[in-house]
């Protein structure tokens, strides 16, 4: 998230040039906002990358190596289940079994199924109830999962950016509950909020414990390890610790208060050397290491604190749908289109994307080479697709232009979301000078809030 988002909105494919990587990074800019509860330490911005696109012929689109098994695999029906960190399950003599060990789940009942849903294990007895892993499992009644999951990815559908957390600015002056009836004024159910400290995780938690409090309105925490320090020369080892910290920190406030937590916004931008990022030598291979630590490590500390939060992992250029595909399948770039493997693999519950005006069609992305990205994220990792940032392109729109994006780009994704399983599109943003629904005095709507707001009471989900 940014105020320096994506440029040239008219710029044709092939007239953009090598040099635009180096002008948009330029560009891209740091927030000067301190950090609840980490006084001294600069706020990254987010957002970015949107002018990235460039002619160049995509390269290698591959699907991801076998990892985890397939969302909605069952016991009976196979034979075994292997979760996202490559445990093994499966059912002994009307028992759970973890790599062979029975599990003690709370069921009075013997089991007769297990189902791998969403990123977490359940489990079925006899009864017809239902019990969700954890330390300890939990019962969670006798309605299945997938049809819970599935009225929970319907109503977070609508989704919006802001920066709640942050320590000053209009977001410190305008209240949690402000923003909140703004959010249930536009319909949306959803609302991604940026966090580099345990700190600024607190205010998110106060504001889930306050007013967001059975307002119908969730909130998705958004890792930011560059206003941790993060530093892409750094090594693997170094960074995953890092990433680790963050990851507990941020989380141990919201436990039990968050569903998601988005791990990083945007890293691989700092990392892409050339072309448009769809091949392995596009990327940095000095600062690969540090790039799949940080986010190996973010991950970790998340699922430390809390295993049943449900990770999400996005890229910020628009082609690099390859560098979600490296991390996934553990191979390392290395000046070469296929880059090298052998590395660790990453897995994650929720492919994030971002993607803007500037970047044109994201079904016909890439110029001339017509990808669509919908389709290879859905390909190469099987989970459901989160467009965490989508929006206009800055100062470059006028706002009638801004406001008749909104609604175009809402009626495109509405229309796929099924096809793709687009479970929430979350539009960048809420306040911002250049970006938002509301200009950055916090009260002056512009012509996109009605838009929005419109189009999501005309849309039910």
């Amino acid at each position: 998230m940014s105020a320096s988002k994506h440029y040239a909105s008219q710029v044709k494919f092939s007239e953009l040039t090598s040099s635009i990587t180096e002008t948009t990074l330029s560009r891209r800019r740091f927030l000067s906002y301190l950090i609840a509860g980490a006084s001294g330490v600069a706020l990254a911005a987010c957002g970015g990358g949107g002018t990235e696109d460039t002619d160049v012929g995509i390269k290698g689109i591959d699907k991801a190596a076998a990892g985890s098994s397939p969302d909605g695999t069952t016991i009976p029906s196979g034979t075994s289940i292997t979760d996202n960190s490559g445990s093994t399950w499966t059912l002994v003599s009307n028992r759970v079994t973890k790599n062979g060990v029975a599990v003690a789940t709370g069921s009075p009942k013997p089991l007769t199924l297990i189902l791998w849903y969403g990123g977490v294990i359940y489990a079925q007895n006899a009864d017809g109830t239902w019990f969700q892993s954890g330390s300890p499992w939990t019962s969670i009644g006798t309605t299945d999962p997938r049809t819970k999951a599935g009225g929970a990815a319907s109503a977070l559908f609508y989704g919006m950016n802001g920066h709640m957390a942050y320590n000053s600015g209009i977001y410190k002056t305008t209240t949690p509950a402000a923003q909140l009836a703004l959010l249930k004024d536009l319909g949306a159910t959803i609302y991604r909020c940026d966090v580099a400290s345990g700190g600024m995780s607190q205010v998110l938690a106060d504001a889930l414990n306050g007013p967001f409090k059975g307002s119908g309105v969730q909130i998705l925490p958004v890792l930011n390890p560059k206003s941790a320090g993060w530093d892409v020369t750094s090594s693997e080892s170094a960074a995953y610790t890092l990433g680790y910290n963050l990851g507990v920190n941020c989380t141990t406030p919201l436990k039990g208060l968050v569903k998601y937590i988005e791990c990083g916004n945007e890293c691989d931008v700092a990392l892409k050397i050339g072309g448009n990022g769809a091949s392995c030598a596009d990327w940095n291979p000095a600062y690969w290491p540090s790039f799949r630590g940080v986010i190996r490590g973010m991950i970790d500390g998340v699922k430390a604190i809390d295993p049943t939060i449900q990770v999400g992992v996005n890229v910020g250029i628009p082609m690099a749908y390859r560098a979600l595909q490296m991390l996934w399948n553990g191979i390392s770039p290395n000046g070469t289109p296929n880059g090298v493997g052998g590395a660790a693999l990453v897995r994650w519950d929720i492919t994030m994307y971002h993607w803007y005006k500037s970047s044109y069609d994201i079904q016909y992305a890439g110029g001339s080479a017509a990808v669509d990205i919908l389709q290879v994220l859905k390909d190469s990792f099987g989970k459901p697709i989160w467009l965490t940032e989508f929006g206009w392109s800055g100062s470059q729109d006028t706002p009638d232009s801004a406001a008749a994006y909104v609604t175009k780009a809402m009626t495109q994704y509405k229309s796929v979301k099924d096809k793709y399983n687009i479970q929430c599109i979350m539009m960048y943003c809420l306040i911002d000078a250049n970006y938002g629904l509301i200009k950055a005095d916090g009260v002056t709507k512009n012509p996109a809030y009605a838009a929005y707001r419109n189009f999501v009471a005309a849309n039910p989900v």
